[in-house]
């Protein structure tokens, strides 16, 4: 059984894989990065019904992999370049021969990848994950991602953003009515809680669906985008 850990600037994922086949999954909240990857791989163990003897390597990689050494619970450490593991983890998971692979975490990584060619690494954002705890933390004093992900999917955006439609009475261009005009641009004096972590959401979504889409475009990749990472699987992105 081989472990692969992504330990991430947010949170530490953990897959355990026999063979071709993902046998278990768990996510645990970066702390120090040893006592995190600890943590989830005890986690993961505990989850599969499987003793520590039986993992035979931990493939790892992300932001904390390098503070890792050569062993962890005296179980050999390989590091794997986290554009690499991006790109070619993409592709696999996909099934695509080509994608752009766009990593969702604390930030947001884009990768160009071609399955037996080049992976590479053509930018990013810093908006992802970080920011939407950055800003709840800010600006409704919590953190915990499900609370706001629960919280916001009951929020109403009109009394935070600002539309085109409020603007001009109708659509610009190709811009749809509808469209945001500006995040945070229309706040409401009786915005609660779950309307400003809706906004939180939707600004990060926004910007990182931008960013994503002119990336495509740019390296001809429109119907080959491939969303991997953590924020990815949020149903408010």
């Amino acid at each position: 059984m081989i472990v692969g850990v992504d330990v991430g600037g947010s949170f530490t994922k953990a897959v355990a894989l026999e063979g071709s086949n993902v046998i278990g999954l768990c996510t645990v909240l970066t702390t120090e990065p040893v006592a995190a990857v600890s943590g989830a791989l005890g986690k993961l163990l505990s989850q599969v019904e499987r003793p520590l003897r039986e993992v035979e390597v931990l493939a790892v990689s992300g932001a904390g992999a390098r503070f890792l050494g050569k062993s962890v619970l005296d179980i050999p450490v390989a590091e794997v370049d986290e554009i690499e593991a991006i790109g070619i983890g993409g592709l696999t998971l996909s099934g695509r021969d080509r994608a752009l692979v766009a990593s969702l975490g604390t930030g947001t990584a884009l990768v160009v990848a071609h399955r037996n060619s080049t992976i590479q690494h053509i930018g990013g954002t810093g908006v992802g994950g970080g920011t939407i705890r950055g800003l709840a933390q800010l600006i409704i004093r919590r953190q915990n991602f499900e609370v706001l992900e629960e919280l916001a999917s009951k929020g109403d955006l009109r009394k935070v953003d600002l539309t085109v439609g409020d603007i001009a009475g109708r659509s610009v261009g190709i811009i749809p009515a509808e469209a945001t005009a500006s995040n945070f641009g229309n706040i409401s004096e009786e915005a609660e809680e779950k309307d400003l972590a809706a906004g939180i959401f939707n600004l990060v979504g926004e910007v990182i669906g931008v960013v994503v889409s002119l990336a495509a475009k740019a390296y001809g990749l429109e119907k080959d985008v491939v969303l991997v990472g953590r924020l990815a699987g949020s149903k408010l992105i």
